[in-house]
């Protein structure tokens, strides 16, 4: 009797490791699945977002016959959408700015966004774009390059803004700023691709750039 006991006991233990690792595998599945619907959703909205900064882009454009210099998210009165814009949203996971392409020079004839979409089986996924090659979706004006290979706007200096290629305003002086791969993208904003950042310093002194975390 005590043999037949043990034989059952030990059949019982078999049985709740198969039904724990049957849990465990199920848990598993629909972290990666609600995982996967994060990102989704996080993508959704980051295309969303640059589709509205877009609509108050172009009708800046309207108005000026140029394209902005910089584009900030949050409420920024002095920016130049505001009030195309009045509230610029941000990355919904990094909270941070857009990343704003156009060409090197102060009347900005077409304009580019990146952004780093999470699910990156997205069908407008494109890896390896932009800056530093650190995003894969990018969104601008009809006449924007968007299918040609990126190539930093600054013409100064092989690089410009150090290794980053980016500028910004510091105590009203233009200066080189650094790359912030956790963005990714500039340390602070707003940032600019020429080493005189378009003369917005002198022009704007409280026009400092802010750090990103």
């Amino acid at each position: 009797m005590g043999t037949k006991n043990n034989r059952n006991n030990a059949f019982t233990l078999v049985e709740l490791l198969i039904t724990l690792s049957i849990v465990v595998i199920l848990a598993v599945v629909a972290m990666l699945y609600l995982r996967g619907q994060a990102f989704k959703g996080n993508d959704a909205r980051r295309k969303a977002d640059i589709e509205r900064i877009k609509v108050a882009v172009e009708e800046y454009e309207k108005d000026h016959d140029c394209y902005p210099l910089y584009v900030n998210c949050g409420v920024v009165q002095d920016q130049p959408i505001y009030p195309y814009l009045n509230d610029v949203p941000c990355d919904p996971v990094t909270n941070s700015s857009y990343t704003y392409d156009f060409p090197d020079n102060a009347c900005p004839a077409w304009y580019r966004f990146f952004s780093d979409l999470e699910f990156d089986k997205d069908p407008d996924a494109m890896p390896g774009i932009g800056p530093n090659n650190a995003y894969n979706y990018v969104s601008g004006s009809p006449n924007a390059p968007i299918s040609e290979p990126y190539n930093p706007s600054s013409t100064s200096s092989p690089g410009g803004g150090g290794e980053s290629g980016f500028y910004g305003c510091r105590a009203g002086v233009c200066v080189p700023i650094d790359w912030n791969e956790n963005r990714p993208g500039p340390e602070c904003d707003p940032s600019f691709q020429n080493s005189n950042c378009y003369g917005q310093c002198n022009l704007s002194p409280g026009l400092e750039c802010i750090m990103v975390n």
